[in-house]
């Protein structure tokens, strides 16, 4: 248990230092081509969403990538792409996943972290994410993302992201 609180005193302290030496530069310029996805396993985000997605802001397959937040190392993967766990993290709260890490140095255009969750986990994926523009949740901590939304649904999130990113002139 102390080993636990330990890991997640070092992940808080990571992301901490990567949130204050953020860039506050706001790198939206482009149209989106390339985005990144953080899924929470198990979540109401399903294929017909991520299709809707994909057919929405990426095009094409290699333009879009997930990132899946597991429980358990063993458990299913319903989307293809990079799968992190708990064990993943060594137990002084460093990524251990070359998978992961690979993910993190994309430099996507978008980060979409769907996870809807104010784990030390998840908040630390995403400050060391190089994607240039990333999209959240209202209820997470407001350092981590350039544009947050209010919802509590997953479905919601994604018809007012599209709906955001029209206004913006980012599709």
């Amino acid at each position: 248990m102390a080993l636990s609180k330990f890991k997640h005193n070092r992940i808080t302290k990571e992301t901490n230092k990567l949130l204050k030496n953020k860039n506050n530069s706001l790198q939206v310029s482009t149209i989106v081509k390339t985005v990144g996805v953080i899924v929470n396993e198990g979540s109401e985000f399903n294929f017909e969403l991520l299709k809707k997605l994909q057919k929405k802001i990426a095009s094409g397959s290699t333009n879009f990538s997930v990132l899946t937040c597991k429980k358990t190392a063993d458990s299913y993967n319903e989307f293809r792409g990079a799968t992190i766990n708990d064990k993943d993290f060594s137990w002084k709260g460093t990524l251990t996943s070359n998978e992961v890490f690979d993910f993190l140095d994309k430099p996507f255009d978008m980060l979409i972290d769907l996870t809807n969750s104010t784990e030390v986990y998840n908040n630390l994926l995403v400050a060391k994410s190089k994607a240039k523009f990333k999209v959240g949740f209202s209820n997470t901590d407001e350092r981590l993302f350039d544009l947050m939304i209010d919802s509590k649904s997953i479905k919601l999130f994604v018809d007012e992201l599209i709906k955001y990113l029209i206004i913006l002139k980012k599709l």
